[in-house]
């Protein structure tokens, strides 16, 4: 097993960015700030490392196929063939998941629920139209996107 692994890190609002950490679990809690929770894109044999409490941390990216989104940072590294450690990024895969995750994306959290399409949005909204109580209240929060005045 290498020493260090080839990993990219995700922070909110940057872009994706290498790095190189031991390859060891505290190295990965370490670096995130707690313990953490897996998932896993494949085929590309790709790990997806956060933190399993989010709670107060800022959302950072929707999930590709717009189905939630990752709150604060997280890393990105490989599944190795054999074993259930850790394994460095091929540059390949740090050149598919930078171009994935290039850029913060826009979306907006309704509740606790989050949409990354606005259309999706609007039909949630006017779905609540009729269901809440007189005086009950919905948190709408917009996340991501492009600053106030950003050239276009």
């Amino acid at each position: 097993m290498a020493q260090n692994m080839d990993i990219l890190i995700v922070e909110p609002g940057k872009p994706p960015r290498p790095a190189a950490i031991p390859n060891t679990l505290e190295a990965v809690e370490k670096t995130l700030g707690g313990a953490i929770q897996v998932g896993c894109f494949l085929p590309q044999r790709v790990l997806l490392l956060s933190r399993e409490d989010t709670a107060g941390l800022a959302p950072n990216r929707v999930m590709p196929g717009k189905r939630g989104h990752i709150s604060g940072t997280f890393l990105l590294c490989g599944i190795p063939e054999e074993g259930n450690c850790f394994d460095s990024l091929t540059s390949g895969q740090q050149k598919e998941f930078q171009d994935l995750f290039a850029s913060p994306d826009e979306f907006m959290m309704v509740g606790s629920d989050s949409y990354a399409d606005p259309d999706d949005v609007a039909d949630v909204v006017y779905g609540l139209w009729d269901t809440l109580a007189d005086g009950e209240t919905m948190v709408l929060t917009k996340w991501g996107g492009r600053k106030q005045g950003a050239a276009r």
